[in-house]
């Protein structure tokens, strides 16, 4: 299959994956806090955000794997992916050890950390638990999914998350309406993590008949090199998690458990459309390591200016969409006590554009195993984002802990990994912000008064029809502005294409063959991105 037709695939199962987690996820959010209470539904969130972390002792093993990997697609070496998977899912399987031991002291250690009320105390646990052991399940089988991505396979790897919830979504219902409350939630994501981690080897074993996974094809020197870039992998992650889920904890210990639900509901939206966001980017990192493991680099430079206008234009666009609708919405799908506010809603929309950034950014580095300089740059973030947090949260609350988010990002990774993504290429710093990032500027500084008369109109009209008109006219207008302002041809030509859902757009590969645009030399289909 091409790339071109792997990307689509790709793109097109991601984009049914996140539609129907939205759509769940709205619908199932009110339908728990039936059955929950606020404190509740905050233990769940806390859980769940505190499971992420356990994900660090990977040691940037998958990441890894995930790249390495992708690169020995474009230059197939069947002996050198034996030997890559096998150390990694041997490692893996030892570290799954520590993943018990460690989270089960976090669920000892959970209910007391939190000024959780005395008699969801051995409930929290019990719930941390059962995450816990879905999480090792999970860890176990994670060097098979590495595998489906790195192959191009992600339409598969988004198939089973269809699959996971489905599963997770009827047990969940079944559960609370049978009155099971929080472990609901935990035994319906501890059975479809069992379920789709199964169904993912037997996918990597049909996919790749003659992957050979043994231990005596494991090895200490192999495990060197995925480890050496594989630790800077789990150090960004490390910071990764204080940036973007560190919220909620430090809402929960400064302010009090039930304000983490105002932050979640009325971030969730946002929440759901960053998923959307991270498709654009995500489904082309195997593509850019291919690319460039073939030395390819006019051509991944060519992917990364369209991910960039793509990725980042639409960002702009959903956030002050979203912001615009979203307190009409939240007032009617949870109600009003569950919205923090038109300025909290505004600080999270701020993030969600600074977060959205730097996505295809650390896309290309990653696959260009630039790791080092960029984790480097997202440990300084987190570290000022944290402090920054913790400062402001004194004077503004929940908005100051969004915003101090917002302006450690603005401060390092938004304008460091551009420059770090510039050199990459050979080009200047400022060609970037003069030809990418100014562009999408100027759709932002017009979009902006656009959204805020259509945020006074949602209110005035109120519930889902007001969140819908002003959130669908402030997207309309910003969608203009990007074909107008942002995209040149070649671009404009693709995404017409693919809205026509055509597989042969008019982008070739570089076999040389000309593209649809006249150009003095091939460029490649938008596969790439």
């Amino acid at each position: 299959m091409s790339r071109t037709r792997n990307y689509i695939k790709g793109l097109t199962t991601g984009y049914a994956a996140t539609f129907a987690t939205i759509a769940v996820g709205l619908w199932l959010t009110p339908f728990t806090l039936r059955f929950l209470d606020r404190e509740e539904y905050a233990i769940f969130a806390l859980a769940s955000d505190l499971l992420m972390w356990l994900g660090l002792l990977d040691l940037g093993i998958t990441a890894g794997l995930n790249v390495q990997a992708a690169q020995l697609t474009g230059k197939p070496d069947h002996e050198r992916l034996n030997r890559l998977a096998s150390t990694a899912f041997f490692t893996q399987n030892l570290i799954v050890l520590v993943v018990l031991i460690v989270g089960g002291a976090m669920a000892a250690g959970v209910p007391h950390f939190f000024p959780v009320r005395l008699e969801l105390q051995h409930t929290t646990s019990t719930l941390m638990a059962m995450l816990v052991l879905g999480s090792a399940i999970g860890f176990s089988t994670k060097t098979f999914s590495a595998l489906l991505l790195a192959n191009q396979q992600i339409h598969i790897d988004n198939l089973l998350k269809l699959a996971l919830l489905a599963i997770r979504t009827v047990l969940t219902v079944v559960l609370l309406t049978k009155g099971w409350e929080l472990y609901s939630l935990a035994v319906a994501s501890l059975a479809a993590t069992v379920i789709t981690s199964a169904i993912a080897v037997w996918r990597t074993w049909r996919l790749l008949p003659g992957l050979k996974v043994r231990w005596m094809l494991a090895s200490w020197d192999v495990l060197k090199g995925i480890g050496s870039l594989g630790i800077w992998f789990s150090l960004g992650g490390l910071a990764g998690l204080v940036i973007t889920s560190l919220d909620r904890v430090v809402a929960a210990k400064l302010i009090s458990v039930e304000t983490v639900t105002t932050l979640s509901l009325t971030g969730r939206v946002y929440a759901l459309f960053a998923g959307l966001l991270d498709q654009i980017t995500n489904t082309a990192r195997p593509m850019l390591g291919q690319l460039i493991g073939q030395k390819k680099l006019a051509e991944a430079q060519r992917v990364y200016r369209h991910l960039f206008k793509l990725s980042t234009g639409f960002a702009v666009i959903a956030a002050f969409s979203i912001w615009a609708g979203n307190e009409p919405f939240v007032n009617q799908w949870v109600g009003a006590q569950n919205f923090g506010g038109p300025l909290l809603s505004l600080a999270l929309a701020l993030n969600l554009i600074v977060n959205s950034w730097v996505l295809p950014n650390r896309a290309v580095l990653s696959s260009a195993l630039v790791v080092r300089p960029q984790t480097l740059s997202r440990i300084v973030e987190a570290v000022l984002n944290l402090g920054l947090s913790v400062l402001l949260a004194q004077y503004l609350g929940l908005i100051g802990i969004v915003l101090g988010t917002a302006i450690a990002g603005l401060l390092t990774s938004t304008w460091y990994l551009p420059l770090l993504t510039a050199r990459l290429f050979k080009r200047s710093w400022f060609s970037f912000a003069r030809e990418d990032a100014l562009p999408i500027m100027v759709i932002g500084a017009c979009i902006l008064p656009v959204a805020w008369l259509m945020q006074v109109t949602g209110r005035q009209i109120g519930g889902f029809l007001g969140a819908g008109v002003s959130a669908a006219l402030t997207g309309l207008s910003g969608l203009g502005l990007l074909w107008l302002i942002a995209m040149d041809g070649g671009l404009r030509e693709y995404v017409k294409g693919a809205a026509l859902g055509a597989l042969h757009s008019p982008y070739r590969d570089s076999s040389g063959l000309r593209s649809g645009t006249k150009t003095a030399q091939p460029i490649p289909r938008l596969t790439k991105p």
